[in-house]
């Protein structure tokens, strides 16, 4: 089977090989994740930005996992729009930084539906009622990391907000298995980039947050 993480075209400081930038034109891919982060061992940021908020309901935060860097970039749009807090959520052991071994580690996790362990978890998560959770499409769902978030905290009474960044593929199943893993969350419609598009994408995300009217 061809193997192609796509969406990397636009960080030049990927790790992902050459090669797969060809790869990510094809449609036919079984593979579809564009947002593979050059992991280092000393980890491109903490492992969270954690809410300063002592217990005050209303908060927003924007947490997201990110490989190449394209779903940090799109928080940190977000989070110029909202002003809400960053928090990234990191597994306790980090990814490979090697391409081709990814596509086999996303995909067994996938075939497992693994839950990886956190590296890190939300402060004072009661203090926020609208969370973002941003991810990259990786065999056309999210992460499974993503679902280790979900499930670990109480979702009743919240918004919960998707979005995400692929080659080509949108979310993906993800949007269809998010509600069993944030019970009690009101998910609202999410913003979906193509990885490669992600450097102009700040004016559609600020169309896209005005729509929700939050």
């Amino acid at each position: 089977m061809k193997r192609i993480l796509q969406g990397e075209s636009s960080r030049p400081e990927s790790s992902v090989p050459s090669s797969s930038q060809a790869q990510e034109s094809s449609e036919s891919s079984a593979v579809t994740s564009s947002d593979l982060e050059s992991q280092t061992s000393s980890q491109p940021e903490s492992a969270a930005e954690e809410s300063t908020e002592t217990g005050e309901s209303g908060g927003t935060l924007i947490a997201y996992f990110s490989w190449s860097g394209n779903t940090e970039q799109l928080a940190q749009m977000i989070q110029a729009e909202t002003g809400g807090e960053l928090f990234e959520i990191a597994p306790a052991t980090p990814y490979t930084e090697d391409y081709n071994t990814l596509l086999d580690v996303a995909q067994q996790e996938q075939a497992d539906n693994a839950r990886p362990e956190l590296a890190s978890q939300v402060e004072n998560w009661d203090s926020y009622d609208t969370v973002f959770v941003g991810y990259p499409d990786w065999w056309s769902d999210a992460p499974m990391l993503i679902y280790s978030f979900l499930e670990s905290y109480d979702w009743e009474g919240k918004t919960l907000i998707p979005f995400c960044t692929s080659g080509g593929s949108g979310f993906g199943r993800s949007l269809d298995n998010l509600p069993a893993s944030a019970p009690g969350a009101t998910i609202l419609e999410g913003f979906h980039v193509n990885g490669s598009s992600v450097d102009g994408a700040a004016e559609d995300v600020a169309t896209w947050l005005s729509g929700l009217g939050l």
